[in-house]
């Protein structure tokens, strides 16, 4: 059983709300991200971040049993210094935002925004050759996770053709989606490809030049997921070669791209900076995955978005 008081160590960098601190029996102990950690500061449960800093394994030593951490990747964690602790992350909670970001870049791509918009006197009205449609487009999917599923709902809405690549062939939570197990049967069928699966080591530079050489002309390609699961040479090459017409990324690789990048002028290539999961409450939403798993934590209940240390995610 867990005691009724329970030490939480904070190693987020941010200043713990309300919606945390009031929590019925818990103890909040502040811990920099950096330097020496005070003798005094241990918990049995640590809430940090994706991308801890190095000091957190001093605190894991300290007797914690539970990590969570404040976001969704875990990819920069360093799995390394767990020993037995269960690690938790906020699965799911930017699905929402983050389909709807995903399917705004695919409606902008079809309708040709923002090269529609006008600046001057257009030489002639009702003539843009353009503009195009969702209905009936073929996405591909792949990652067939929170934010997958939220995509393909959004698209199945719109009468486009889903396909769901993940490592299993067990059906899609969103009907009517066909799911595959490997990327190359169907790269070659899509109007749109979304990057929506957690980075590994198997994902690493999933969009290669031979993949990219897979697809018909056209191709609009977006990343919501993280920049090293594209090859950007191979990118900047199927642009020029108009096998991707466009690429939306919300993530690159390094984040963010240093000054001067080909990347920031290229006419194809929409970057934001990471803002995808951004919504009217996205911090709260983030908070209330560690306040419902503390909940379940004091009743000895099984944790929601348990990370597969495995196979890390």
């Amino acid at each position: 059983m867990v005691s009724k008081q329970i030490v939480v160590i904070n190693h987020t960098g941010y200043p713990m709300p309300e919606m945390v601190t009031s929590l019925p029996g818990i103890v909040v102990l502040d811990a920099a991200n950096s330097g020496e950690i005070p003798s005094h500061i241990a918990g049995e449960v640590v809430f940090t971040r994706t991308q801890p800093k190095p000091n957190l394994s001093t605190l894991l030593a300290r007797g914690a049993k539970w990590v969570h951490t404040l976001g969704t990747g875990v990819d920069g964690f360093p799995f390394g210094d767990l020993s037995g602790q269960i690690l938790t992350c906020a699965r799911g909670v930017s699905a929402k935002p983050i389909g709807e970001w995903v399917f705004a870049q695919m409606l902008a791509h079809a309708k040709g925004i923002p090269h529609v918009w006008l600046n001057e006197a257009p030489s002639r009205l009702h003539h843009e050759p353009r503009i195009g449609s969702l209905r009936g487009a073929t996405v591909v999917l792949v990652g067939m996770g929170g934010i997958g599923t939220e995509v393909a709902r959004l698209a199945l809405a719109l009468d486009m053709n889903v396909i769901g690549v993940r490592r299993s062939s067990a059906a899609s939570p969103a009907g009517g989606v066909r799911v595959v197990t490997d990327l190359t049967e169907v790269i070659g069928e899509a109007d749109h490809i979304v990057l929506a699966a957690p980075y590994t080591a198997a994902t690493h530079h999933l969009l290669d030049a031979d993949m990219f050489a897979l697809l018909k002309l056209g191709v609009h390609v977006v990343n919501v997921s993280r920049g090293p699961m594209v090859d950007q040479d191979a990118l900047r090459d199927a642009l020029h070669e108009g096998r991707v017409a466009l690429a939306s990324l919300d993530v690159t690789d390094p984040e963010p791209l240093p000054a001067g990048h080909w990347m920031y002028s290229h006419p194809r290539v929409h970057l934001t900076p990471h803002v995808s999961w951004v919504g009217p409450d996205a911090f709260g939403e983030i908070l209330q995955t560690f306040v419902d798993n503390y909940h379940r934590w004091r009743a000895g209940k099984p944790l929601e978005g348990v990370v597969d240390i495995t196979e890390g995610y």
